[in-house]
């Protein structure tokens, strides 16, 4: 690519260099034979001012007007004839630049850029040519007999000029990619030499063998060198042509008339030149299609391998546009939130948030619109309604010219860490009040057995019978009250380690947990015991599993209702093992919502749930080798409830998964 300078000694470098090689392409011109007057049937001149107000600008006028005004000085024409041909010879190519800027044309890609630059080049140089003719023939120059005549062959001989010339000035730079096959590019240049001049000093050719015989180096070079290949062909065809006419040789010198001598030489000249070009257009044209064909499919793959990893990633990729609106979601970012793709796109971000945190949000996307990049916890509305906690990585999105286009957002599903992070809290919480009610019922035992002890004396006193009944009373609640300081510090002290333990004393001492709680809410507690249950297991565990059930139980039933609750050996053909049952009367499970009781943080009690109990409950039982089932009737027409069915191995057996699991 020229590079272009305002330095004025750099303009005055341009000018000199233009005015130069004008000059002897100019003299050039003039020695070619069959020239008459200063009018000569080819004219390289007119592609060097072309190809220079094309490259350079139209500051180039000035060292064309100079070079031509040199060249023609040294001519036999008036001074006033030089002054109007000079003036014309800047002109002409002037408005053809013109024409051709206005069509884009900087260089030789395509076929059209080789139509474009023959017609739009020959309009302009048809004012050089009208110009020139007439200043000679109005100074008493006679050139080729007649006005119309000098005019053609003027015109005809700077468009040969052109045709030349200006292919080979603007794509010159094309065989710089070419340098693997300068040797080859040196060697076609000498056969065409060689050949040329061989056929030239064989008199029974005719021009139209000429054209046929030296066509196939003209291919050669646009083939294998594109247009530069072809446009140095041609100029070395045309340089034998002209120097072995002027050496009257050849069939452009074996006619009587000079004006057809000239007229084949421009033919041959034209039609050998235009052929390389045309082929040499087509073949860039065609591999300028190629090229722009695998860079598509190159962008076609990348896009579908971005695709795939985009929608195969277990990350969620949302995209905003300036105004905030989903322009694309990946599969994963839907499914987090439960709709479809499709559904999300064009809706306003603000509408998958809760309203309380539309404000936020608004401070949030200000600060991308600012450029900041953030990575934040973030929570957005599920399609139910339900909320979703996500870790967010934003970037901001901008144009070329630096305006906000958008924001880019990962998301990473972080609503387990955060429901796991909030039971911890509360866990912390319950840990500490245990460890309270520990020291309380450790420290509440002694002053208990001092009171039982002064019971005891009273006991050896003369007292009334009412007396005695009030003593009895107070033993009775003093011996309640030492019964559950001891349950609460047992629990609070029990380990892991394995031990035969009955399952109906532990689901009683469970049981005990929540006897104001059963009076208040005036629940009949059924006790069907049909064995003690003897297991091996921790007990402290068991307890968890079972106040565990009983507390969900009791929830289902705010008022009055039967709570059942069922200790039996399996029956023969079942395996050794003994069954607990836990059954409420109260609203029953959700049919939807009964497959995903076990999960973690899956609660139907949103306010006072953490999700964890079941789920804790069927990894003590599994950890035992047992099995935990669960049932809810709640179809119209039948009992509702929940039962909870457990089968653990019996105290002669090794803990181990159990064959079969059970349900109601």
């Amino acid at each position: 690519m020229f590079r272009k300078s305002d330095r004025p000694w750099a303009i005055a470098l341009e000018t000199l260099v233009v005015a130069a090689v004008y000059f002897v392409a100019g003299k050039a011109g003039l020695a070619v034979p069959l020239s008459s007057g200063s009018v000569s049937p080819v004219w390289p001149a007119a592609g060097v001012a072309l190809g220079a107000m094309l490259i350079v600008g139209r500051r180039a006028w000035l060292g064309i007007l100079i070079g031509a005004f040199l060249v023609n000085a040294f001519t036999h024409a008036s001074l006033i004839a030089d002054l109007a041909i000079s003036i014309g010879n800047t002109l002409g190519p002037a408005l053809s630049a013109a024409l051709l800027t206005k069509r884009s044309f900087s260089s030789i890609k395509r076929f059209n850029d080789v139509v474009f630059m023959i017609f739009y080049g020959s309009l302009g140089l048809m004012a050089t040519a009208l110009i020139g003719s007439t200043a000679l023939f109005l100074t008493g120059t006679h050139a080729w007999n007649n006005l119309p005549s000098a005019w053609l062959v003027w015109w005809l001989g700077d468009c040969m000029g052109v045709l030349l010339i200006v292919p080979l000035i603007l794509n010159f730079g094309d065989l710089k990619t070419l340098k693997p096959r300068l040797a080859e590019l040196a060697l076609l240049l000498v056969w065409l030499l060689v050949c040329s001049a061989a056929l030239f000093h064989q008199s029974r050719f005719t021009e139209d063998i000429f054209v046929l015989a030296l066509l196939p180096f003209v291919i050669w070079g646009a083939v294998r060198f594109t247009i530069a290949g072809a446009a140095l062909a041609s100029c070395t065809v045309a340089a034998v042509a002209i120097w072995e006419t002027a050496m009257g040789t050849g069939p452009f010198a074996t006619y009587t008339s000079p004006f057809y001598n000239a007229a084949i030489l421009q033919t041959f000249i034209g039609v050998l030149t235009l052929s390389g070009l045309s082929l040499a257009a087509l073949i860039a044209e065609r591999t300028t299609v190629q090229e722009a064909l695998a860079r598509e499919e190159k962008l076609r793959r990348a896009q579908e391998q971005y695709r795939m990893i985009v929608e195969t990633t277990n990350e969620g990729v949302w995209v905003i546009d300036s105004e905030f609106k989903t322009t694309f979601v990946n599969q994963r970012t839907a499914e987090m939130l439960g709709y479809a793709p499709r559904e999300m796109e064009g809706r306003s971000l603000l509408e998958f948030l809760f309203p309380e945190d539309a404000s936020k949000k608004h401070e949030d996307l200000s600060r991308r619109r600012l450029g900041f990049k953030e990575v934040m916890y973030n929570r957005v509305r599920r399609k139910d309604g339900s909320e979703l906690w996500v870790l967010v990585s934003t970037a901001p999105m901008f144009t070329e010219k630096r305006t906000f286009s958008g924001v880019l957002a990962m998301l990473t599903d972080v609503t387990m860490l955060r429901k796991t992070e909030e039971t911890l809290r509360r866990n912390e919480k319950l840990i500490t009040a245990g460890r309270l009610a520990a020291t309380i019922s450790h420290e509440v035992n002694n002053p208990l057995e001092a009171v039982v002890n002064v019971l005891f004396l009273l006991r050896t006193q003369p007292m009334s019978d009412q007396a005695c009944k009030y003593v009895e009373i107070a033993e009775k609640e003093i011996y309640r009250i030492s019964a559950i300081t001891k349950r609460t510090l047992g629990f609070f002290r029990d380990t892991s380690a394995l031990e035969e333990v009955p399952i109906a004393d532990l689901l009683n001492d469970a049981l005990s947990f929540f006897e104001e709680k059963l009076t208040a809410r005036s629940i009949r507690v059924l006790k069907e015991y049909t064995s003690r249950g003897m297991v091996r297991a921790s007990r402290g565990e068991l307890q968890q599993v079972f106040a565990n059930l009983i507390s969900n139980a009791l929830d289902a039933m705010p008022h009055d209702g039967v709570l059942t609750l069922r200790v039996n050996e399996l029956p023969p053909g079942r395996g050794a093992g003994i069954q607990i049952e836990i059954e409420d009367t109260g609203s029953g499970i959700a049919e939807a919502d009964l497959g995903r009781v076990f999960e973690p943080f899956f609660t139907t009690k949103p306010d006072t749930g953490t999700g964890l109990g079941l789920w804790v409950a069927r990894e003590i039982v599994q950890k035992h080798g047992g099995t935990i089932v669960v049932t809810s009737p709640t179809r119209k027409g039948e009992r509702h409830g929940t039962q909870l069915s457990i089968i653990l191995p019996t105290a002669d057996r090794d803990i181990e998964p159990l064959a079969l699991a059970s349900g109601s």
